[in-house]
């Protein structure tokens, strides 16, 4: 997401980046890492655009055998040199950060937060011996958020370690459960959230029943929102970091909720395309805002295609879906996800009474995954033939509208693509987004 877009919350969306379940079924399998096959040998492609939570891990084949997770054998190791997330000079070691899922200040606090356009990474003094130390994000004060981490307490502690390993030639979307740190209800804008290198996607779901901390296992939904318990979306990632974002003035009196102590699940899609293991962990900063001042609060877009898909090997082919619009307002920010094999994801409006779609925007790099807002204040890139681009200004949209979505398929691969959570050997088209006034869209297709 760009950096506004980190505003609201979208990924509140991701909110349901979700949907990585099988694509037929749509139930999770039983946990457990295995390596993805035909992952590139020693290489760790940037984060991809993810967006269907699966719960489900990638099968691979029986042949490749994956190394025990948490071994005292295992050695620290030098970070690769093409990690996930991007890097910041290697700061010098010092004690290890700590925090468990959803602690608050565990690691010392800065003396302001930056500002938007400062990268606030790479400052906690941790040394864990795996890649992508400076990753790390130190928490706001008590008064101004909290932070939420998910990895480990004491990186000198194996068995500690060995909970968040993820082995070589790994790849998995598996949930870890915790208990947000706020005694009260609280609001927030903005947030910003760092994960090691092989962050594919987080998506942080709250729950109104009780679920025990700890451990990846099952997520409690299966990627489709439809989990009678879900209370709502924490902010979430769609790559391994998200800006803080900035509010725009007609969005000033827009927020979402976290109610006190509450039960989460972060649905984490992780791959390791390296012959090393790395750290399944990630830092988010939650801001609060003023309780008076929020007086409306954003609502989901999940738009999900290609569910029940086995496109056969040699398959070049355009999916497209649509969704009805019911209500007036606007949409205030959209992302589009596929995966290796997607070459262009375009989204549209197709006004009421008019059969000619408004395109509003477009990607073409499932490893840099755009999302664009549509405010006064962010001016998005401009249409072009191979690089993002996006509609500029706010979107309003009104009953009758259609909310359009479409990906181009090419699967050169040797095998049918499912709709799946695995990069190289699934795919799906998912549009997510957050609208204002109009009824919830959640449309699976």
């Amino acid at each position: 997401m760009t950096t506004r877009f980190a505003t609201l919350s979208v990924l509140s969306i991701i909110v349901a980046l979700t949907g990585c379940s099988s694509g037929t079924s749509m139930q999770p399998t039983p946990v457990g890492m295995t390596p993805v096959a035909g992952a590139p040998a020693g290489a760790l492609p940037p984060a991809a655009p993810t967006g269907a939570a699966g719960s489900t891990p990638i099968a691979t084949p029986p042949t490749t055998a994956t190394p025990v997770a948490g071994s005292a054998a295992t050695p620290p190791i030098v970070p690769p040199t093409t990690p996930t997330a991007p890097m910041m000079p290697v700061q010098p070691a010092a004690m290890p950060a700590t925090g468990a899922a959803g602690s608050g200040a565990m690691m010392p606090v800065p003396p302001e937060m930056p500002a938007a356009s400062v990268d606030p990474r790479g400052k906690c003094m941790i040394n864990s011996g795996y890649p992508d130390d400076n990753a790390c994000l130190l928490p706001p004060k008590p008064e101004e958020g909290m932070q939420i981490h998910v990895g480990p307490t004491d990186y000198k502690n194996m068995a500690e370690v060995s909970k968040y390993l993820m082995q070589a030639g790994g790849e998995s979307s598996e949930c870890w459960t915790f208990h947000t740190t706020n005694d009260q209800e609280v609001v927030y804008q903005t947030f910003e959230l760092s994960g090691r290198a092989g962050t594919h996607h987080i998506i942080n779901t709250m729950y109104r029943n009780q679920i025990a901390d700890g451990g990846f296992t099952i997520c409690a939904d299966p990627g489709t929102g439809t989990n009678g318990n879900i209370i709502d979306n924490l902010p979430g990632a769609s790559k391994a970091y998200m800006k803080r974002g900035i509010v725009a003035p007609e969005n000033k009196n827009i927020g979402r909720k976290i109610p006190a102590k509450v039960t989460a699940q972060a649905d984490m899609h992780y791959f390791n395309f390296t012959d090393k293991p790395l750290l399944r962990e990630f830092w988010m900063n939650v801001f609060y805002a003023k309780k008076e001042d929020i007086t409306m609060t954003a609502q989901q877009i999940r738009g999900m295609g290609g569910i029940g898909w086995s496109i056969a090997p040699g398959t070049d082919k355009v999916y497209k879906y649509e969704c009805p619009i019911s209500g007036n307002g606007r949409i205030m920010a959209l992302l589009g996800h596929y995966h290796a094999h997607g070459k262009q994801f375009t989204a549209s409006i197709r006004r009421s009474g008019s059969s000619t779609p408004e395109k509003v925007f477009e990607m073409f790099d499932y490893k840099d995954p755009a999302t664009f807002e549509y405010d006064s204040v962010t001016k998005n890139p401009a249409f072009s033939t191979a690089t993002a681009g996006a509609k500029s200004g706010m979107l309003e949209v009104k009953s009758g509208d259609v909310l359009m979505w479409d990906c181009h398929i090419i699967n050169d691969s040797n095998v049918a693509l499912s709709y799946s959570n695995a990069v190289m050997t699934g795919e799906m088209c998912n549009l997510w987004g957050e609208s204002i006034g109009i009824t919830p869209i959640n449309c699976l297709r």
